[in-house]
């Protein structure tokens, strides 16, 4: 990339929202769990709109957007909103909805999420860790081998919604059976397997986990929200090891990366995640940055949109 171009980008992890709309308990008080993921977050603003969004990018050219819910009180609520707000945003949006596969109101939600065109994706909270009672984010921390829960799941089946499950490198191995029992549905590891622990045993589990789910084709991984993992004070030599593995796994046609915006403003070290993220990729080809940077989320989120009408970002 010539050093006055900026970086062509479809951001595969963005939160917009705002708390004067869609009402959000861990932005109304102080959550512990949330906390306990992020550290102190009490400088998170409680509106966060794409003009925000937009400041905080203005040195990257945004080709499109991933929104992602965002823990509302109202899921439903908060997907129509951001649909309207897609409807009338300047660049493409793909949006990303919150589901409870166990809910008994599940395939109503899903056809209400249908009716929005700009829906690509849903997703749920998984992430269960044994060893911390401030980091379980499910109802149970047996839901991946729930059989009614599978078969809410199997609801997605065909090019109905991708699907991303939040879970920590710990459940990695419950992951695998569901995503091979259902190979007709497009998964999305989000951020990047999320590593419970970052010593060199834990690298190696992890990295053993991600090498068997990297060979199921329908699988998708996203490097975003570092700093949940390696805290707000991240470095590119704690972080380079991870981010070269994912490449070695799923080879750079099948990664995306995600600025976990506005999360991510409460990081030290960069300004914007992207300035890291180039020196995470410094090594990769032309072509290979632009892919991972932002043709493989155009393509991953937004060409199953093309049929709806839907703005999808520009290729060349």
């Amino acid at each position: 990339m010539h050093a006055s171009a900026k970086r062509r980008v479809v951001d595969a992890h963005v939160h917009l929202y705002d708390s004067g709309e869609i009402r959000y308990e861990h932005l109304d008080r102080v959550d512990a769990m949330f906390e306990a993921l992020i550290g102190d977050y009490s400088a998170l603003p409680r509106r966060y709109m794409l003009d925000d969004y937009l400041a905080d990018a203005s040195g990257l050219e945004i080709d499109g957007i991933v929104w992602h819910e965002f823990m509302s009180a109202d899921p439903l609520r908060e997907v129509e909103w951001a649909q309207r707000l897609a409807g009338t945003a300047p660049i493409p949006m793909a949006i990303v909805g919150l589901v409870d596969f166990l809910a008994p109101d599940l395939e109503a939600t899903l056809e209400r999420y249908a009716a929005c065109s700009n829906v690509a994706a849903v997703r749920e909270h998984l992430g269960w860790d044994e060893g911390n009672l401030l980091r379980r984010f499910a109802k149970r921390g047996d839901l991946l081998c729930d059989a009614r829960w599978r078969r809410g799941l199997g609801l997605l089946k065909g090019d109905r919604f991708k699907c991303s499950l939040e879970v920590f490198s710990s459940q990695l191995p419950e992951l695998l059976p569901v995503i091979q029992q259902n190979p007709e549905t497009g998964f999305t590891i989000a951020v990047m397997g999320w590593p419970i622990a970052v010593d060199a045993q834990a690298f190696d589990r992890w990295k053993q986990s991600l090498r068997e789910l990297s060979e199921c084709e329908n699988v998708r991984i996203t490097i975003s929200a570092v700093e949940a993992v390696f805290g707000m004070h991240w470095q590119i030599a704690q972080v380079q090891p991870w981010v070269d593995a994912v490449f070695e796994l799923f080879g750079t046609e099948r990664v995306m990366f995600g600025s976990h915006r506005p999360i991510s403003r409460l990081a030290r070290n960069f300004a914007s995640p992207y300035d890291g993220y180039e020196e995470l990729t410094r090594d990769l080809s032309g072509a290979e940055q632009d892919a991972v940077f932002r043709s493989n989320a155009a393509e991953w989120f937004f060409g199953g949109l093309q049929s709806r009408n839907v703005r999808v970002p520009q290729r060349s």
